[in-house]
């Protein structure tokens, strides 16, 4: 519970120095979300570029429940390149979004930007991993960290519209 508190304290306290407003964003329309990366981590020797998740195209799926409520989500159409690499042992550097309350987390998502809300990651399926920890949980830390695992690209995920995953992951030395 302590780990929650101070993260809402700074995400509410300090502002990042390197954060891109939404209008500001907008308002760069010959800039794409992917052209950002670069200013907030840079790709480890022998690691993978998120432009390469970037790539991934997201199809919308409307459909009906069991339950027969309407209920939509989005299926990734991954590119050659990308589908050369599931099953194989990746290194990518990142930002951890932590799931749990714990300091160390077996489970959290990963992407290129630092958290920005406590409750949402604010970019697309594209850009986001689910990584599982291997037996020793990774500790959280608002800096950029690299990590290796096994990516596994997920072909369809209609409870969470996740893309890929990172089994058995470790922090990089």
């Amino acid at each position: 519970m302590k780990l929650l508190n101070s993260l809402l304290i700074l995400l509410f306290l300090v502002k990042p120095v390197y954060a891109i407003t939404t209008e500001e964003f907008i308002h760069d329309s010959s800039r794409d979300l992917t052209d950002y990366i670069t200013e907030f981590v840079d790709i480890p020797k022998g690691g993978l570029d998120w432009k390469l998740f970037g790539k991934t195209k997201e199809i919308n799926i409307e459909t009906t429940t069991e339950d027969g409520y309407d209920s939509t989500y989005t299926k990734p159409e991954f590119q050659p390149e990308l589908k050369a690499l599931d099953g194989k042992e990746v290194k990518i550097k990142g930002y951890m979004f932590p799931l749990g309350e714990e300091e160390k987390q077996k489970l959290f998502l990963f992407g290129p930007f630092p958290l920005s809300c406590p409750f949402r990651y604010h970019v697309g399926p594209p850009l986001v991993i689910e990584v599982h920890a291997n037996k020793n949980p990774i500790k959280f830390d608002y800096e950029p960290i690299t990590i290796i695992g096994k990516l596994e690209l997920v072909d369809e995920d209609p409870e969470y519209s996740i893309f890929y995953r990172l089994k058995n992951t470790r922090l990089s030395k």
